[in-house]
């Protein structure tokens, strides 16, 4: 069975400051995604890691994927007041038999609240 852990489970954020997630799981995984969800908002996808190594950056958000520690780490610099919101991390492990599609077996964990002092 497929475990997902989040830490930390939340974070009050001080303006400016440095601030580091970690995203965990059991199973090897083909794909990790990090989420987001502002108050009141739909959820909005911010990285697709695809393999051992993958960094992506956007903004003052960083990814990376390390599959062989089954671990991710979303990075947030210089943290302001237009990032807190609502973190998820989610995996997904099953492909189909003919490799081109995935099941839908998303395993969406959290949330990190992050929220400002």
């Amino acid at each position: 069975e497929l475990k997902v852990g989040q830490n930390p489970l939340f974070l009050s954020t001080q303006e400016g400051r440095n601030y580091t997630v970690y995203c965990n799981y059991s199973t090897a995984s083909d794909r990790l995604y990090w989420y987001r969800q502002n108050p009141g908002k739909s959820l909005e996808s911010l990285f697709v890691l695809l393999s051992n190594g993958a960094v992506k950056q956007e903004g003052r958000l960083m990814a990376s994927l390390d599959t062989k520690a089954r671990l991710s780490t979303l990075y947030i610099t210089a943290a302001l007041q237009d990032l807190s919101a609502t973190y998820f991390c989610a995996v997904d492990t099953q492909c189909s038999p003919d490799a081109t599609s995935l099941y839908p077996n998303l395993q969406l964990v959290g949330p990190l609240l992050l929220q400002e002092l």
